[in-house]
């Protein structure tokens, strides 16, 4: 089957306007509005709308196989026709996905050797149509989306499909060249190394895989290299009055069409991170400050000079507290001397002693920091914390300082994704965030259903006082299901944790892999393998996301995969993701949960649980029953959830007071 010309030849007047024309971000309703609003999305989230794409999914699998028999001529000459009509029909492109899928379809089992099922098919009209699709771990999103995205790059217009990491974009853009090229569309992936006349070159492209992260920061750097012609009327008004401009800074061809693999990761657990372009400035002034604070800090006593609030992670002084420093700052000359400035500097120091822990929330490489994503659990090299905070936590080490930062643009993803014109996801775990995803992104729920039934157990889970008696159980089942011949998945919440459990099965003679922020070198290797027979595999949150635990023929028939959660996490979403490991496909599997009332969920968040309740519980002698532990830990766990969502609102209600503001020259397009 020859190749077909590539379409996308683009003409750079008329497609200039696109290069930063982006969608005005709508206010996110409040009050009575949000309630109305909230009802209108659970009217279009209804499974009637699920069903009824079902069923369109079942006669487009039944057209897939009619072409079949056709030659691969025939083939070729109907997606040139298709394509031809999609960018013909405008914005109405998706109302033709009944009429193209069949075609991609069968194209996909000629090229890549993979014949759709009717659940991918489902999965790429909603993301066609601009949904949030649940499709369960192992039902094979990486096709499903490549499906989608190849019919919105027929449009001609810029498609994005943002990944969790460099090596899945690169995975992905390489394994499905073959289907892309078919089509006559380019599919390239950003990598954090490129410099910017490569990186020019790959958003040229049909289909670009990325990684939010770099997406972001190319949208802004391309915002301030082009400053006030980022606005698209500004540069025709500049052209019409016969200003050459030099737009060969910017890389990007604009912004449209966006598909964000394990949505809720990027657009809610990610979606306050502010992404930040900075420069450096010589400040051997604060540098000093952040030492001398430091070395405060370290003469103070919790409980009686401050107060730890693990809730809200602050640090209060008490008025012993601030003598200290007041009797520190008389002691010293020039801006040390001022004493509220450097009140402000010791209550920083004693945050980054209390909450920002080595091998939690960073780890140490080559005497640098480097600070862990919370949620993935992977390494994020190149950020920092701000106002100081990052200076703080390196005194706290006595490493050298790193000079302090200038931002010099900044957007956060939860304001970035609003962006696009067509924006659509897929996780497996969407449910729990639905109202959100459609008061902020407008984005319906659709569920696809499983291929397979689901053959997976989850087992009652169990609940402790303290944490090492919780070890103590969690090493017991690990060496059981060992000694069963059934391969096992252990998740953890931190590199520390994850090294914890491996000294204990150390002592138990047991071989292990370990993948955490320090050893992350070998992730997706580890994360295929851990499917084999007696195997055990220690991870972080990062655990196969992106990558299929696939089961050997001696692993299932041991009984699969058994996943141990070794603590909850603040939200029902991540342990869901994990559990999902196992049962893939129709696999069997298992899993179990372990957890402590010395956990961090338990601890940042039990105060916010009714003080009145957890007395009753506790002097009723009821917390010692499972149901009643059970209870609390849901509670504890919607507790928190509650309150990050809190915090994600806020933000939005900050990003719509300063919207009218103009930020590095992007006029009213960045709003």
């Amino acid at each position: 089957m020859s190749e077909p010309a590539i379409a996308h030849q683009f003409s750079p007047p008329r497609r200039d306007a696109l290069r930063s024309e982006i969608r005005k971000v709508e206010k996110v309703p409040a009050g009575l509005d949000a309630i109305w609003d909230d009802l209108k999305g659970f009217w279009k989230s209804r499974l009637k709308h699920s069903r009824e794409l079902w069923k369109k999914a079942g006669e487009i699998e039944a057209a897939m196989q009619r072409w079949e028999a056709q030659s691969d001529r025939e083939l070729r000459d109907a997606l040139h026709t298709q394509r031809q009509e999609i960018r013909r029909a405008g914005s109405h492109w998706k109302t033709l996905l009944p009429d193209i899928l069949p075609l991609l379809g069968d194209l996909a089992r000629r090229r890549l050797g993979l014949t759709p099922y009717r659940t991918q098919l489902m999965g790429a009209l909603a993301l066609a149509e601009g949904s949030l699709v649940e499709m369960a771990t192992g039902e094979g999103k990486t096709l499903t989306i490549a499906l989608a995205a190849a019919a919105a790059a027929w449009t001609g217009k810029p498609c994005h499909v943002i990944t969790a990491n460099d090596y899945l974009a690169r995975r992905d853009a390489a394994e499905l060249n073959p289907f892309f090229s078919a089509c006559g569309v380019t599919a390239k992936a950003v990598q954090a190394a490129m410099e910017g006349a490569e990186r020019k070159q790959v958003y040229r492209a049909g289909v670009v895989y990325c990684t939010g992260k770099e997406l972001v920061a190319d949208f802004l750097r391309d915002q301030l290299a082009l400053g006030p012609l980022f606005h698209s009327g500004r540069r025709a008004v500049a052209r019409l009055g016969g200003k050459v401009l030099n737009e060969r800074r910017s890389v990007l061809r604009g912004l449209h069409t966006a598909i964000v693999d394990e949505v809720d990761n990027q657009l809610i657990d990610e979606a306050v991170t502010p992404l930040i372009i900075s420069r450096q400035q010589e400040n051997e002034a604060l540098e000093e400050a952040c030492q001398a604070a430091d070395s405060c800090a370290a003469t103070l006593l919790p409980g009686e000079d401050y107060e730890v609030d693990s809730r809200f992670k602050e640090v209060t002084l008490r008025p012993q507290g601030r003598e200290a420093v007041a009797e520190f700052c008389s002691r010293q000359k020039g801006f040390l001397a001022a004493e509220d400035w450097v009140v402000d500097l010791v209550r920083q120091s004693l945050q980054a002693r209390h909450f920002f822990l080595r091998d939690q929330q960073y780890v140490m490489i080559d005497g640098k920091i480097v600070i862990v994503d919370e949620f993935t659990g992977r390494l994020m090299p190149g950020r920092s914390w701000r106002l100081g905070l990052h200076q703080a936590v390196e005194a706290k080490e006595e490493v050298d300082l790193s000079p302090p930062t200038e931002t010099l643009a900044q957007v956060s993803f939860q304001k970035f994704y609003r962006f696009f014109h067509h924006l659509a996801g897929i996780t497996g775990t969407a449910k729990e965030g639905r109202r959100e995803f459609w008061r902020v992104y407008r984005l319906p729920l659709r569920i696809v259903p499983r291929h397979r039934p689901n053959q997976r157990k989850d087992l009652p889970p169990r609940f402790f006082a303290r944490e090492e008696p919780k070890w103590a159980a969690i090493v017991e089942e690990i060496v059981a299901i060992y000694q069963s011949g059934r391969p096992v998945l252990v998740g953890t919440r931190s590199v520390a944790a994850s090294e914890h459990l491996a000294r204990l099965l150390e002592k138990e003679n047991l071989g292990f892999s370990i993948l955490n922020a320090v050893r992350h070198e070998e992730e997706a290797g580890i994360v295929v393998r851990a499917g084999n027979q007696g195997t055990i595999t220690i991870a972080t949150n990062m655990a196969g996301r992106g990558t299929d635990i696939r089961l050997s023929k001696e692993a299932r028939e041991a009984g699969g995969l058994h996943v141990i959660l070794t603590e909850g996490h603040e939200s029902r979403r991540i342990d869901r993701q994990l559990m999902g490991r196992a049962g893939r496909q129709g696999d069997p599997g298992s899993t179990r949960l372990y957890s402590a009332r010395e956990d961090e969920l338990w601890v940042r968040n039990q105060k916010f649980v009714s003080t009145v309740l957890q007395k009753v519980l506790r002097v009723s002698g009821l917390l010692a029953l499972p149901g009643a532990a059970k209870f609390l830990f849901l509670r504890t766990q919607r507790t928190a959830e509650k309150k990050a969502l809190k915090q994600r609102y806020q933000l939005i209600k900050k990003d719509m007071e300063i919207s009218q503001q103009v930020i590095g020259g992007a006029g009213k397009n960045f709003q």
